[in-house]
């Protein structure tokens, strides 16, 4: 009977060719071979702990967590994530003595179908049986997953508990007293690993009192195909790329490793590609004729919109342009060739929010500046627990209609701009103080002229905005094919609020006067959006334009 090595997306085996060669020149030898080929295959399914074939991807997990005391891993589709989480977590646990680890996952059902399945996988194969002593205890089910949602591993006397997002939002005190982690630990010093997070920051803060005693690492896991979560958006705020690997589908160079300054975190990316396991050439397959973007989710695990954003097709790296030529070839035009508008919302309790936009000839709108400005006053709106909330830019400086329209004066003359149209918030603009005297008399008294902005609902005023950032994402942006809204790196609040607004009420008020200005923009003149006028005559040259 001829000998039969089996197929593996690794393991390489000898030509038939060569097996024939082989037999005839040396028979001991190919069964040895054989024998080799068949039981790394065997060693490696019943072992995968000890014995199973490493992924590239994984070495740079194994790095950050060196290097860093939280590390956030993004995958593609079939990239290994779980899996390489759940080896480092068991390579602690067989490695380190008396530690105590968590796990959580999104409910009860996920943990035992993929977290406690992951972890039951690496499970040193002498016990994937049913251990009872004084200093350990493992008993697994596929149905149930392990016995009290817990194990507790013999040989180094360590407990790993297994929990739920669901459980700690219904009682954010089940955590009080424990230490997680290893003290001393020789080798992967992981405390806990969370699993496909989409909470806030109140677990993981948490968490970070209940690691520190021990020294220990924090694992996330997360899959970016809906977007990413404003928690996580913490960690991709201004991360530097430190390695960068070939996306074959996308044919440049992407990040793979990141260092996040917002969290001192890791940032890891595992690719498709990069699991031979995984079925990848079906996937590229499937993804050939895809935008650029569900590429990027697909394969790359790399995040490229905010899962609650209300404007889904605004990109950073299509829209946020500035004096240099972004990958696409846009940049911000010279300010001169454009008409300029300025829009305002006032407050009693915060500062006022504004922004100038310009709009060319062709009817692309710029937005160049805003105020409060991140660089100079800080975030207008932090992500907090449960909620976002004012940030440092929106601490009231004092200003009357006076300082403000100085100021106004001020920046436009930076800018090197006149302002042809300023709209300002109908409700507020319209309320009497006790002489019965409104904004619009107050800034024109000053002599800025402000109209009311449109009354209809944010609903609208969103559907509209929709037009502004659309855009064919399976064909290349050109001239032709390309969103008509541009907003200028300096506008980081305005940025924040694009990616983030969701509409959520009290949840993400913060957010939303930023956004709201934004919407006043696009609904003024009668709901048309701004229009550019040649040489500021009030000549209408065109109306703009929507869609692609």
């Amino acid at each position: 009977m001829p000998i039969e090595f089996t197929k593996h997306p690794i393991l390489k085996p000898p030509s038939d060719e060569e097996i024939v060669l082989l037999g005839e020149a040396d028979p001991k030898l190919l069964e040895e071979l054989h024998r080799a080929h068949e039981g790394r295959i065997q060693a490696a399914e019943e072992d995968p702990l000890r014995y199973g074939f490493e992924l590239s991807g994984w070495e740079r997990m194994r790095q950050a967590l060196t290097n860093y005391d939280e590390v956030i891993t993004f995958g593609g589709n079939r990239s290994g994530k779980t899996t390489g989480c759940a080896k480092m977590v068991m390579e602690a646990v067989t490695q380190n003595q008396d530690g105590h680890v968590v796990c959580f996952s999104q409910n009860a059902d996920t943990s035992v179908k993929v977290q406690q399945a992951a972890i039951w996988e690496m499970m040193p194969k002498e016990f994937k049986r049913k251990t009872k002593s004084i200093e350990g205890y493992i008993n697994f089910s596929m149905q149930n997953g392990f016995t009290g949602s817990s194990f507790i591993f013999p040989d180094t006397r360590t407990r790993v508990d297994f929990k739920t997002y669901t459980q700690f939002s219904n009682n954010q005190t089940i955590l009080e007293g424990f230490e997680f982690g290893f003290r001393g630990a020789s080798n992967l010093n992981i405390g806990a690993w969370l699993d496909e997070y989409l909470g806030d920051a109140a677990l993981v803060n948490t968490l970070r009192f209940r690691l520190a005693t021990r020294n220990s690492k924090m694992l996330l896991g997360f899959t970016p195909i809906d977007g990413y979560t404003p928690f996580v958006s913490e960690y991709l705020k201004g991360a530097e790329t430190l390695q960068t690997r070939k996306a074959e589908l996308l044919d440049r160079e992407v990040p793979v490793v990141q260092y996040s300054p917002e969290r001192d975190a890791g940032v890891v990316y595992l690719h498709s590609d990069e699991n031979p396991f995984g079925g990848y050439d079906r996937i590229a397959k499937d993804l050939r004729n895809e935008s650029e973007d569900k590429i990027m989710v697909r394969a790359y695990g790399l995040p490229t919109k905010s899962m609650t954003s209300l404007l889904p097709n605004f990109s950073p790296e299509i829209n946020v342009i500035s004096g240099e030529p972004n990958k696409y070839g846009i940049t911000f035009p010279d300010c001169k060739v454009l008409t300029w508008y300025q829009v305002v919302d006032p407050a009693f309790a915060r500062n006022y929010v504004a922004l100038w936009a310009g709009v060319s000839e062709e009817g692309e709108v710029f937005i160049r500046r805003e105020w409060p400005d991140r660089a100079t006053y800080g975030e207008w709106a932090l992500f907090g627990d449960p909620k976002w909330r004012y940030g440092p830019a929106a601490k009231k400086l004092g200003y009357d209609v006076e300082s403000y329209v100085e100021l106004f004066k001020e920046i436009e003359e930076e800018l090197g701009i006149e302002v042809m149209e300023r709209i300002g918030d109908s409700r507020f603009f319209a309320k009497e103080n006790e002489n019965n005297v409104d904004l619009f008399t107050k800034f024109y008294d000053f002599g800025m002229s402000f109209l009311p902005s449109d009354g209809q609902t944010e609903q609208i005023g969103c559907t509209a905005l929709d037009e502004w950032f659309n855009y064919n994402p399976n064909y290349e942006i050109d001239a032709a094919n390309r969103p008509l809204c541009y907003v200028h790196e300096d506008c980081g609040n305005l940025i924040d609020s694009i990616v983030n607004y969701n509409s959520q009420g009290k949840s993400d008020e913060a957010l939303k006067d930023f956004f709201d200005i934004l919407r006043y923009l696009r609904m003024s003149n009668g709901g048309y959006g701004p229009d550019y006028f040649a040489s500021h005559d009030m000549q209408t040259t065109t109306q703009g334009k929507g869609g692609y």
